[in-house]
């Protein structure tokens, strides 16, 4: 069914997120109806439910967690507990199920797919492989009615494919993991700094406002960006301050949509509407 001019479709809100751990709040409005997700699931189930608690959610029903890979800030073991007695299903790329599996996931509750699948009716989820390590990570686009969230971690690089991939998005979360000073700098073992700085790690954070440039370009005026999300911050190669630096100096009027995901702590709520202009709180969804 058509959303209503009034209704909102999408809205999310990051409720941690760094290499100790990722996890997002995703509530997906179709008709009458609100199908409530995880993206990822890196942070422990008290920690979710204490966060969410904290920002006003009184309903803890989740209808699915949806991974963007497998790996352990994105899938932690001690979720199995709960999967299991709440009977949440997982929804996984099939090549990531056996490491979902090895990482607390129920092989009864493993949801395999192979790249587009609906977790909720009205819902559907595109995924597009990133060179990510050695089996590599999706990037998400979600689609609900006529909005559409994008949402990329541990990319590697950013090729053709996934700005294609990700053209159109009303709002995205996108890696911004490290500054290249502060990891030449930093006392981590050389083969660690190449498998993150060589093209198959994480982006840096003038390769992320690289690649949001290129979204953006790709992307029709009347569906310009309203919510930029900044994610997978490196605690110790990265700072707040140094990415707010760059984006008030090269992002243009890009930086007035930006959010910087923190560690320990959830980010905002943001609503997104049918053609909005902007973004706005999900006041409908509290």
């Amino acid at each position: 069914m058509r959303a209503g001019k009034h209704h909102v479709s999408i809205s999310f809100q990051n409720l941690g997120s760094s290499s100790g751990g990722n996890a997002t709040l995703l509530l997906c409005r179709h008709d009458r109806t609100i199908h409530r997700f995880l993206l990822d699931a890196g942070l422990g189930p008290r920690t979710v439910a204490k966060r969410l608690k904290d920002c006003g959610h009184t309903e803890q029903r989740l209808d699915g967690i949806i991974l963007t890979h497998a790996d352990s800030d994105h899938m932690r073991a001690t979720w199995r507990a709960t999967l299991e007695r709440r009977r949440i299903p997982v929804h996984v790329w099939e090549p990531h199920r056996e490491e979902a599996c090895r990482k607390g996931v129920p092989r009864s509750l493993a949801r395999p797919h192979d790249g587009v699948f609906e977790p909720g009716d009205g819902v559907r989820v595109s995924c597009y492989r990133t060179p990510h390590d050695r089996t590599g990570s999706c990037a998400l686009r979600i689609e609900c009615g006529e909005v559409a969230l994008g949402w990329a971690t541990d990319l590697g690089h950013a090729d053709d494919g996934l700005i294609d991939h990700l053209a159109g998005v009303d709002a995205l979360g996108i890696e911004s993991n490290y500054d290249p000073d502060l990891q030449s700098a930093s006392q981590r073992p050389e083969m660690l700094i190449r498998r993150i700085t060589g093209g198959r790690g994480h982006l840096s954070n003038q390769q992320c406002l690289d690649a949001v440039r290129r979204i953006t370009g790709a992307t029709l005026r009347s569906r310009a960006l309203n919510v930029v999300c900044l994610l997978h911050l490196s605690r110790e190669c990265n700072r707040p301050a140094i990415i707010s630096e760059l984006w008030s100096r090269s992002g243009g009027e890009l930086v007035e949509t930006l959010e910087i995901s923190r560690p320990d702590g959830p980010g905002r709520l943001h609503g997104l509407r049918p053609h909005a202009p902007t973004a706005t709180q999900a006041e409908l969804f509290t």
